[in-house]
């Protein structure tokens, strides 16, 4: 069975010991996991995998975990069905910009409009050194579906980011 864990509070030095501490506790195990700091905030996404009751055993735990450290944390029992492999070839695209509120959307839309689906996406914002100037950057992984010619897509992709005033790169993910 998976439960897919969210935690959301104040940052501090131990919450990733305290959050595994009652995974290992509980006999479960992490199959993926994203954890950062937000400004002064923590934020955890998890996917963990145990038996029935070590799962229960879990959401109970942190229940209490959530009490202690005074933190927001939010699970879901994950579908135990197979999904069907997907006819994709993962992307990167990496978005170097100044900043502008709408290009998330804007990219968003781009890759929804051709039924690409956006995998994975992080964003920061900081100043540009020597003059200051609020930059923008964006790493997405793409789910590109194998009917779509990657030529037209690349050469429509770059005409979008011209555009929008974007400098960006398209390429396949090596592993």
């Amino acid at each position: 069975m998976q439960l897919v864990i969210t935690a959301l509070g104040e940052d501090r030095p131990d919450l990733i010991v305290e959050l595994t501490r009652a995974l290992k506790d509980c006999k479960c195990h992490i199959l993926e996991s994203r954890v950062t700091e937000l400004g002064t905030e923590f934020a955890a996404h998890l996917l963990v995998d145990g038996n029935w009751n070590h799962i229960v055993k879990l959401e109970n735990a942190l229940e209490a975990l959530a009490t202690r450290l005074k933190l927001k944390i939010h699970t879901l029992r994950a579908s135990e069905e197979i999904p069907e492999p997907d006819q994709v070839v993962p992307y990167a695209v990496d978005i170097f910009a100044s900043d502008q509120i709408d290009n998330i959307h804007e990219l968003a839309g781009f890759f929804l409009e051709r039924g690409i689906k956006v995998m994975d996406l992080s964003t920061s914002r900081y100043p540009a050194p020597y003059s200051g100037a609020p930059l923008f950057l964006a790493h997405m992984i793409v789910k590109i579906p194998i009917s779509l010619k990657i030529v037209s897509l690349r050469d429509e992709f770059l005409e979008f980011c011209d555009h929008q005033n974007l400098d960006a790169i398209l390429e396949p993910v090596k592993r």
